[in-house]
């Protein structure tokens, strides 16, 4: 399997983005965050991203988590799809979600963090937000991440910088 076939395969199956991360590059991660944690042996992060509605943002109902959950809901699906087709290929792989998690030290930290698997293929940039600011969908993109131990030619990390510190941001916020 290769990497454009996955990322075809991605964008099939309801991905708006699909990007690629060597496992190895999540060296900085916590103990028990790291790819290899979660699938031994893992090799290859896939990430898929599509931009959440504005429309839910609009109004701070009852609507936002409605919609929240429905994107959660599509990402996985996506996810567990591109998951079964690279299974059908002879390869382990596991899904993670944009949800879910444990608390290591008093600070909250996912499965594997897919905000930051995303940057490191090449989907985006954190900013001083802390949110990943892609620069075609800003920071409304969900994420989920397919775990693999194919060996697929990873992206290079996004060199996009949406911060020039003029602090608008911490302004607004």
């Amino acid at each position: 399997i290769t990497s454009a076939k996955v990322k075809e395969l991605g964008i099939n199956v309801g991905a708006t983005i699909v990007g690629i991360a060597a496992a190895d590059d999540f060296t900085g991660a916590p103990e028990g965050c790291r790819p290899a944690d979660k699938l031994q042996d893992c090799r290859s992060v896939i990430v898929l991203g599509s931009p959440f509605p504005r429309k839910a943002l609009a109004k701070r109902t009852v609507e936002y988590t409605v919609i929240r959950n429905g994107m959660v809901e599509k990402m996985e699906k996506a996810a567990k799809d591109v998951a079964t087709n690279i299974k059908q290929s002879g390869y382990q792989t596991k899904v993670i979600g944009g949800l879910g998690g444990k608390r290591i030290n008093g600070r909250f930290y996912g499965h594997i963090s897919v905000k930051h698997a995303a940057e490191l293929a090449g989907l985006g940039s954190i900013t001083r937000n802390d949110l990943l600011t892609n620069p075609r969908y800003g920071n409304l993109l969900w994420f989920s991440a397919v775990l693999t131990d194919a060996d697929l030619s990873p992206d290079k990390k996004s060199q996009f910088n949406v911060c020039d510190a003029c602090d608008k941001c911490v302004a607004v916020c």
